[in-house]
């Protein structure tokens, strides 16, 4: 691992990538990309190669602009620690559950703060390698609204810790809280399970004040609303995202496209659902055709896929899932790329352009058309110019 003073830190001499630059731009002939500083510098047919510049050659494959997953979660013993032992098991963690899948960012939707802050620590002074990480802390409840999930990971003397306020002043402490913590966003649950039959809405007024506080700091709020109420709540309180669509659909297709028009994203982590409630058509197509009918009302989408709480590190199931409600392999590669860029003021991310931050996700397949499965393999990950991952 190179050290910050290293002259060829976020350099990186890349030959014979096709490069996609954007979703629906056409994919291009072998190309080298020339990164200097972490930044796109050229993009051409062919670069002389620099002295102590290290080279990269893709060997015709595809090259796209770095992946985010806007869902997962830091929540697994392996984070803990920091010592050598640990590091070793957080490195071959942070490979097979993130950089390996070609995300250069992710959004962590509430973890145990002290694990996660040390984690985000290593990763950004070059103990480990990953990709950025931007963190919510801890989730917002209702007021005597734990999930029932969690309880089984949270022991009971430390569930009363978790914010749960029942005022909106309440609400305004518990965001700025988060902030003081080092959080990058606000996760609220309008809508929490629990018990496995019954959702807890958080009050309008409270969730209404959060969101005024966290966008007084300039954060993005994220919503996990379970069901109609609690996506009423988290529309009426003008939340930026949705974390899942709602697993309990009844009545929320309506919801969903008034959040298209407000310009409210949704993170639909359909595998997820798949994964850990139910495999039948009864329950997983209700949900196919919410996140349907949410593009279809021009609705916008952020890739995340809830790993972390979800066991299944595999991209595919996710993908597959998003194909099967309508969207398109561009669609898909908007999610992962230009979507968050977008939704978090990233004006240097998301395309692969000359003067962009040289974050990078190579995929191992050379295809002028890919399928949405393509975006499953991965070849190498590259952050700000730095390889963090690559397949042997």
């Amino acid at each position: 691992m190179r050290s910050s003073n290293d002259h060829s830190v976020g350099n990186l001499l890349i030959r014979n990538a096709r490069i996609w630059t954007r979703p629906g731009a056409p994919i291009s002939q072998p190309r080298d990309v020339w990164v200097r500083n972490g930044r796109i510098e050229a993009i051409e047919s062919s670069l002389d190669p620099s002295e102590g510049v290290p080279e990269l050659d893709v060997n015709g494959r595809v090259v796209t602009a770095g992946f985010w997953n806007c869902h997962v979660h830091l929540t697994e013993p392996v984070w803990r620690g920091t010592s050598i032992e640990a590091r070793r098991r957080q490195q071959d963690a942070l490979d097979d559950m993130l950089s390996s899948r070609g995300f250069s960012s992710v959004v962590d939707l509430a973890s145990p703060p002290h694990t996660t802050s040390s984690l985000i620590h290593q990763i950004e002074t070059g103990r480990l390698r990953g990709p950025g990480v931007v963190t919510a802390g801890v989730g917002i409840l209702p007021q005597r609204g734990t999930p029932f999930y969690i309880k089984a990971d949270v022991p009971w003397f430390l569930r009363w810790k978790l914010p749960k306020p029942a005022t909106a002043s309440g609400a305004r402490r518990a965001v700025a809280a988060q902030v003081r913590g080092g959080a990058g966003v606000v996760k609220l649950f309008t809508g929490s399970y629990v018990t496995p039959d019954r959702v807890k809405p958080m009050r309008h007024d409270v969730a209404r004040a959060a969101v005024t506080e966290a966008h007084r700091h300039g954060l993005r709020v994220f919503a996990h609303t379970s069901d109609k109420a609690g996506t009423e709540v988290a529309i009426e309180a003008g939340v930026d995202a949705l974390a899942h669509v709602p697993d309990s659909a009844e009545g929320t297709v309506p919801l969903l496209e008034d959040a298209a028009r407000r310009g409210i994203r949704v993170v639909p982590t359909l595998h997820m659902f798949a994964a850990t409630v139910r495999t039948d058509d009864d329950y997983l197509q209700p949900l196919y055709e919410s996140l349907r009918s949410f593009v279809g009302a021009g609705g916008r989408v952020l890739f995340g896929t809830d790993v972390g709480y979800m066991r299944d590190r595999d991209t595919r199931g996710e993908f597959q899932a998003m194909e099967h409600s309508g969207l398109s392999v561009d669609d898909i590669l908007r999610s992962l790329t230009v979507e968050p860029a977008e939704f978090f003021g990233d004006e240097t991310a998301g395309t692969v352009e000359v003067t962009n931050r040289a974050d990078l996700t190579v995929l191992d397949c050379s295809t002028n058309s890919p399928a949405g499965s393509d975006l499953a393999d991965v070849h190498a990950t590259i952050r700000s110019g730095e390889v963090i991952w690559q397949r042997t």
